[in-house]
């Protein structure tokens, strides 16, 4: 199975957020980032299993991948995390579902054909593991944190 790269994941992402989304929430908005490109952010973090401060310094690196996003500036990571706050919750459902036939279509033109597992786990703002929960408890409680799962 090809493994889809960032670039090409990047392009796929902003596509479908394009046609999901309006480039912006309201007309007074301050038009520095569009809707499309931060949730195609979250959507790199998600592919690449970034957390919100790694996609900042990775887009503050990777210039092509800046590029492709056709970002000026690189969004801090405080404004990626309060655009998830406000996603509604079915926009990323959408996103997910348009990649998905874009891929497919792309794959019907003779292009590599590509598999798409989706996983929204870490995609809610107050996400946290049952083993962080279980140490922090164990922590609070004054013993040593014990894998009993």
């Amino acid at each position: 199975m090809p493994e889809i790269g960032l670039l090409p994941f990047a392009r796929v992402a902003l596509d479908a957020a394009t046609a999901v989304l309006p480039p912006y929430r309201s007309r007074f908005s301050k038009h520095q980032f569009t809707q499309p490109q931060l949730l195609a952010i979250l959507c790199l973090m998600r592919y690449a299993d970034w957390t919100f401060r790694e996609a900042e310094v990775r887009l503050r690196e990777h210039s092509e991948l800046r590029a492709m996003l056709r970002l000026s500036s690189v969004p801090d990571h405080t404004t990626v995390y309060r655009f998830l706050r406000r996603l509604p919750d079915d926009t990323i459902d959408n996103v997910l579902g348009e990649s998905v036939r874009r891929l497919r279509r792309s794959s019907r033109r003779g292009r590599r054909r590509a598999c798409v597992a989706a996983d929204g786990t870490g995609l809610a703002p107050h996400a946290a593991s049952t083993y962080s929960y279980a140490v922090a408890s164990s922590m609070r409680a004054g013993r040593r944190a014990t894998n009993t799962f």
